[in-house]
């Protein structure tokens, strides 16, 4: 399981070109059938741009069971619901599978 620390791979979280950035290391993982840990700072805000180009991308084109057997998260409760919230809420707009 290889370990992916979020403000080491991207200059911020707030634009599209960082979530690029975020959802190739998310594609390159799944491609290699790697189970990826992604650990998020507490302090660490993420925008739906950056969300939706990262996580949102990686659901649209790989489906929502590949990323759950892709990524883990690990970081602060706040975090982790944030990014369940968004998840979820993605996946019922989308009917992502």
């Amino acid at each position: 399981m290889k370990t992916l620390i979020l403000k080491n791979i991207v200059k911020n979280s707030s634009s599209n070109d960082e979530g690029v950035i975020l959802f190739n290391a998310l594609k390159d993982a799944y491609l290699k059938e790697e189970q990826l840990v992604l650990f998020v700072d507490s302090d660490l805000s993420m925008s739906s741009s950056f969300l939706n180009t990262s996580f949102g991308v990686f659901l649209d084109n790989y489906g929502f069971s590949n990323f759950k057997e892709t990524v883990k998260f690990k970081g602060s409760k706040n975090q982790f619901q944030r990014l369940n919230n968004y998840i979820t809420k993605y996946r019922n707009l989308y009917l992502v599978e």
